[in-house]
């Protein structure tokens, strides 16, 4: 696993899918993982992109919300950190690919070694 954590690149696809993620909540099972959710603190815009994204970038990332930090969110689910940025990288990349955003950001399994 890569020591600085969760190996984001920055493309900011998930808080521009924040709406969705929030407007679902009642349909997540895991009861951690939905608290997470209900206490997110900002809000999306009419096209689900999340209010603290500016110019691309987290404008709070060194004080984001838990459901917001990957590394965080697994510690307190309990799950095996390579894992869970494993399943993280997957959803990554189906989120640049769905808003069609540069195949650099795409997030490969190499940093998790």
């Amino acid at each position: 696993m890569s020591e600085g954590g969760f190996p984001c690149t920055g493309c900011g696809a998930c808080c521009m899918a924040i709406g969705k993620v929030l407007s679902n909540v009642d349909c997540l099972d895991n009861p951690v993982l939905r608290a997470a959710v209900e206490v997110f603190p900002y809000k999306a815009d009419e096209n689900g992109v999340c209010e603290k994204l500016v110019d691309n970038k987290c404008s709070v990332y060194d004080d984001r919300p838990i459901m917001c930090n990957v590394a965080a969110l697994g510690q307190l689910l309990g799950r095996n950190p390579y894992e869970f940025y494993s399943e993280n990288i997957k959803y990554c990349n189906q989120l640049i690919d769905l808003f069609g955003l540069d195949e650099s950001y795409k997030i490969t399994q190499e940093g998790l070694k």
